[in-house]
């Protein structure tokens, strides 16, 4: 009797370890006219028992030959930000710097074993005490970058003592972009929410003064209790900013039909612009346990 058991649930463990085998799938796939205007509608006929159907026009950001990813090259970089300040009257507290050698170590002994190059005056930074931010404006700022290396962009905030130097200002920046123009149009390099920013700070502070990463904006605070008569320096340095591409990643299909679907025979696309195009249908059986795809490819032509 035992035996009988035991050999029941060895039968069982065998059936459970069992991988679900799928088949590939068929796919045959046709135009019905190879050559159309732009505008009008390409019709493909389509035989297959797949479960899944996906569709890539061959469209830029629809393109098969893209499916692991696309990097796009930029033509030129530039950055914009937007300024504001508030009460104080100590000077040269506020300034932009960009390095294309900075090692990526955030404290103050990387920043200073890093050269710099002070962009402030490239902008217009906000004039008087204001709750208003205002456009620094947009500057290329590609020609910084190093060739093969990544630029950092930093904001230096500096209290000097402020009996012999004036109260501390409240500087804020906003609107940060980093934006990259290619044949694709522009491409948002980095923003706000996306810079990476971290904060190297150097003298003592009172409890939260200093640089701050808040939602929107950067703000920087003076101290205005224990610490006013003490030297204080923070930088605010984004992550680092590929200059020469970025990457958009993969293209994607269009599903056309789903496991639920009943079997697709058809489908049609408009084409708006002109070009050559490599269409491709591709053919998915998948279950837990395995995945088989089919691809078919035809060419169309787009005339104006």
């Amino acid at each position: 009797m035992k035996r009988i058991l035991y050999g029941a649930g060895l039968l069982l463990m065998m059936a459970c370890n069992k991988e679900i085998s799928t088949d590939t799938p068929t796919l045959e796939v046709s135009v019905k006219s190879a050559l159309i205007k732009a505008g009008d509608t390409a019709y493909f006929d389509i035989a297959s028992d797949a479960n899944i159907l996906s569709f890539y026009s061959g469209e830029v950001l629809q393109d098969y030959n893209f499916k692991a990813g696309r990097k796009v090259p930029l033509d030129s970089v530039t950055l914009s930000f937007n300024t504001s300040l508030n009460y104080g009257t100590q000077a040269n507290q506020f300034s932009v710097w960009a390095s294309n050698n900075f090692a990526g170590n955030y404290t103050p002994e990387g920043i200073q074993a890093a050269t710099w190059t002070n962009i402030t005056s490239w902008y217009k930074l906000a004039p008087g005490n204001s709750n208003t931010a205002i456009a620094a404006g947009v500057k290329k700022i590609s020609q910084l970058a190093a060739p093969g290396k990544p630029l950092y962009i930093g904001y230096r905030y500096i209290v000097k003592p402020q009996t012999a130097n004036g109260g501390a200002k409240l500087w804020t920046m906003s609107g940060f972009q980093v934006v990259g123009a290619s044949d694709l149009g522009p491409q948002m390099l980095a923003d706000h929410k996306s810079a990476g920013w971290r904060i190297v700070t150097q003298g003592p502070h009172d409890s939260a003064r200093g640089a701050v990463i808040q939602t929107t904006q950067l703000a920087f605070y003076g101290n205005n209790n224990l610490y006013k008569e003490e030297y204080m320096e923070d930088w605010v340095i984004t992550r680092p900013l590929n200059m020469e591409e970025t990457d958009l990643g993969p293209d994607w299909g269009v599903g056309i039909k789903t496991l639920a679907d009943p079997p697709l025979k058809s489908y049609a696309y408009v084409f708006t612009e002109p070009g050559d195009y490599t269409v491709t249908f591709v053919a998915t059986n998948v279950n837990a346990d395995a995945e088989k795809k089919t691809v078919r490819q035809v060419q169309v032509k787009v005339a104006p």
